[in-house]
């Protein structure tokens, strides 16, 4: 039996190499970034739909404030009060109630209360600990 010699399939070089990786990690940035985009805009979708969701409830809810009000007024007029004196009592409730909320809500969110003061003395102590331990 004679012994055929094979050839051996000529090697790729190094540059070969390098171009074809270079290339096919370009189609997967390419297929990647299209994914992405087809994904971003699929969840824009569902942002702008519960955007608009919630927009619509709370304009539902501040009607639904609106006609409470009303029926105090009602109420009122029915126990025996005018109109005038009706509406002026439920509007002095009203803005005494948003005035307290609004003051609260705004000292809540002074930058005093907000600054991390816990992490900061945490952070404080590591650094006065790492300077001793340096010196």
């Amino acid at each position: 039996m004679a012994r055929t010699r094979r050839r051996a399939s000529p090697r790729p070089s190094i540059a070969a190499t390098a171009v074809a990786i270079s290339q096919e990690s370009l189609r997967l940035i390419a297929t990647e970034a299209r994914l992405l985009r087809s994904e971003l805009r699929e969840k824009l979708g569902l942002v702008g739909f519960g955007v608009a969701l919630a927009a619509g409830g709370t304009v539902l809810l501040l009607m639904a404030v609106v006609l409470l009000f009303v029926a105090l007024i009602g109420a009122l007029i029915e126990a025996g009060l005018t109109l005038p004196v009706a509406a002026l009592i439920v509007f002095a409730a009203v803005l005494i109630a948003g005035g307290a909320c609004l003051w609260v809500g705004l000292r809540q969110l002074q930058l005093e209360k907000l600054m991390p003061r816990k992490t900061i003395e945490q952070v404080q102590k590591d650094f006065e600990t790492i300077t001793l331990e340096t010196h």
